[in-house]
C-alpha cells in the first residue's frame, strides 16, 4: 500500500469510528477512541497484510499485557469500532 493511501485509510476509519487520528511513532498513525478510563487504538498495518489491529492503553500510556494487540484483518471501516471492542472485550475475558 502506498503511504498516501495508509493516510487516507486512517483518516476515513478515523472519520467514521468518531475517533482521532493518533501518531504512533515512525511515520505510523492509527485512531484513538476513548473507552471507559482508557483508549482503545486502531491501527493499520502498514508493512504486512495483517489489516487493522487493535489494542488497549490506560490513561498513562499502559498496555494491559504483553500479549495486548488483536488482528482484526481487513475489516470495513463501518464495522472497525465494534469488531474491536469486541476482540478487545474478549481479550480481557480469556
Amino acid at each position: 500500500m502506498q503511504y498516501g493511501t495508509y493516510l487516507q485509510e486512517v483518516d476515513h476509519a478515523a472519520d467514521v469510528t468518531g475517533g482521532t487520528v493518533v501518531s504512533l511513532a515512525g511515520g505510523y498513525f492509527g485512531v484513538q477512541l476513548l473507552a471507559d478510563g482508557g483508549y482503545v487504538f486502531l491501527a493499520l498495518d502498514l508493512d504486512s497484510d495483517l489489516g487493522w489491529l487493535c489494542w488497549v492503553e490506560n490513561a498513562d500510556g499502559e498496555r494491559c499485557c504483553d500479549e495486548a494487540e488483536e488482528v482484526l484483518g481487513d475489516v470495513p471501516h463501518s464495522e472497525l469500532k465494534d469488531r474491536a471492542f469486541t476482540a478487545i472485550v474478549r481479550h480481557q475475558h480469556a
